[in-house]
């Protein structure tokens, strides 16, 4: 039996080559970056040298006033602070001078709000800090009116690696009371209060001009149905 090839050897051009975009004027979409990886470490001359994956890890919903104890917070909230950011951690660690990794990507896991309205976190060298006798400075000092233990008013919660991490190594509690610290120290740090004083600027005039938009269109509403109403005659009979 002979078969009869339809058709010639090879196949014919693709007619949609035409359409395909030049790979050079493809968009190509950034790398997701290494959320794990050191985008700031201080002190900057151990960039390259150090090592940081046992130190502790310490979020902004940490200290974050606004926060509740499920979202996060580990002391109380007369104790912590508004809406601090990891920047604000980092120039309180460093005024402290304790070692430590901003690590921008991270989002804290009680709290997926964190992932993109106050994203990251900073792991800290905590051996480091109470070697240095950083968390050695009387509570009485920085809260003279406290009169109950925070550690036992903030009661760890379970299901946190990192909670599981602290409780192993035995570091909850010095952990605290560096955080209590970090909060005395942001709550005076110039950037923090020039950002707070613009973004307060900000909202102000927002407000502003909400309410100016707000006049107004009820000024040209309450125009809009008196209009037209006042010059008009009354029908009656004429006289005679």
């Amino acid at each position: 039996m002979r078969v009869k090839q339809m058709g010639g050897p090879k196949m014919g051009a693709n007619p949609l080559a035409d359409l395909a975009i030049p790979q050079e004027e493809m968009i190509h979409l950034p790398v997701k970056p290494d959320s794990n990886a050191g985008f700031f470490i201080w002190p900057v001359e151990e960039t390259f040298s150090m090592k940081y994956t046992n130190f502790s890890a310490i979020y902004p919903n940490y200290l974050d006033s606004e926060k509740t104890v499920k979202m996060g917070r580990r002391i109380a909230a007369k104790d912590a602070v508004p809406e601090p950011t990891v920047q604000d951690i980092h120039e309180a660690l460093s005024s402290l001078n304790v070692r430590h990794v901003v690590q921008p990507y991270k989002g804290y896991s009680r709290d997926a709000s964190s992932r993109w309205d106050n994203p990251g976190r900073v792991m800290v060298d905590l051996e480091g800090a109470a070697e240095s006798g950083v968390m050695e400075i009387s509570r009485d000092h920085l809260w003279p009116d406290e009169g109950f233990d925070l550690d036992e008013a903030i009661p760890e919660m379970g299901g946190d690696d990192d909670n599981a991490k602290e409780n192993q190594k035995g570091e909850g509690k010095g952990k605290k009371q560096l955080i209590r610290q970090l909060s005395h120290v942001i709550r005076g740090l110039p950037n923090r209060k020039k950002r707070i004083e613009e973004k307060s600027k900000i909202l102000e005039e927002e407000k502003a001009k909400a309410d100016k938009a707000e006049k107004e269109a009820t000024k040209t509403k309450s125009a809009g149905l008196g209009g037209g109403g006042g010059n008009r005659k009354k029908k009656g009979k004429k006289k005679k």
